[in-house]
């Protein structure tokens, strides 16, 4: 299915207040449209000279000629089947060897297989004589296409592990000041709606956070070990011996609380 849009498909669902499901943005592929040559979404003007005149071409041969590119396609591949079957797998390998990164989670690795999938497919419609393309033509438009889905993505690991960091990140750049009462020293005002304490400056912020407010507003929607979890190991949280609750004195008495460091809104979440 190929579709177009103005907005992606997580901001669609933010506009409904629902919150995008990581298998939603790995089954649809969410792709930037703009070929940054200039002309929009192409990476020439076409024989005209001009994007708009361009589109207006394609648009009016899409409506002209159709039901036939399709057709003969699939019964090229009925023909020779089996022969088929093992390029088109062998195509998607070299494809995935090609331009998935190392280490890449599952999930980059599954959008990666599609692309290759769609370049395999358009090969093999060269080598069946129904496209005019030049050979490799189809496998670096696709190439480029999931490096452009990559790139927006922002990483190579699973979904959730940056959806949990940006979630947190999200709730201290909103809420950094206004719902963290200082340790030390006094405010004019109280807190409204405290949503625990904060301590030191700059490199060397820390958010003190109780487990209650870090299960039902920090990390709503995940789990809170897996959250801290994949704090810690990027040096965004600090961890106590026995958990990654640490035993903190506030206000006079020993508190369990979530310790998120500086590295929250200062370090990158991918290489």
């Amino acid at each position: 299915m190929l579709s177009t849009g103005e907005v992606r498909i997580t901001d669609k669902l933010w506009e409904s207040r629902q919150r995008a499901r990581i298998g939603q943005q790995v089954r649809l592929i969410d792709i930037p449209v703009d070929a940054c040559a200039g002309f929009g979404a192409f990476d020439n003007a076409g024989a005209e000279g001009h994007a708009k005149l361009l589109a207006e071409a394609i648009k009016a041969a899409a409506q002209c000629s159709y039901g036939t590119a399709g057709p003969e396609f699939v019964r090229h591949l009925i023909a020779d089947g089996d022969n088929n079957r093992a390029d088109i797998r062998a195509a998607v390998d070299a494809f995935r060897n090609r331009y998935a990164p190392k280490d890449a989670d599952a999930q980059v690795l599954r959008v990666c297989d599609k692309f290759g999938l769609v370049a395999a497919a358009g090969e093999l419609a060269r080598e069946f004589g129904i496209v005019p393309w030049n050979e490799r033509e189809a496998l670096h438009a696709a190439g480029r296409c999931f490096g452009d889905w990559f790139d927006s993505r922002g990483g190579n690991e699973a979904g959730e592990v940056q959806a949990a960091i940006s979630q947190v990140r999200l709730f201290i750049e909103q809420h950094g000041d206004s719902r963290f009462e200082p340790l030390i020293g006094t405010l004019d005002r109280p807190i409204a709606n405290r949503a625990g304490w904060r301590r030191r400056d700059g490199t060397e912020r820390e958010w003190l956070i109780p487990p209650e407010t870090w299960k039902t507003e920090v990390v709503v929607g995940h789990n809170p070990t897996f959250v801290a979890q994949v704090l810690n190991e990027r040096g965004m949280l600090k961890r106590a011996k026995d958990g990654f609750q640490c035993v903190e004195k506030i206000q006079g008495r020993s508190q369990r609380v979530y310790v998120v460091t500086a590295g929250i809104v200062t370090e990158p979440d991918h290489d």
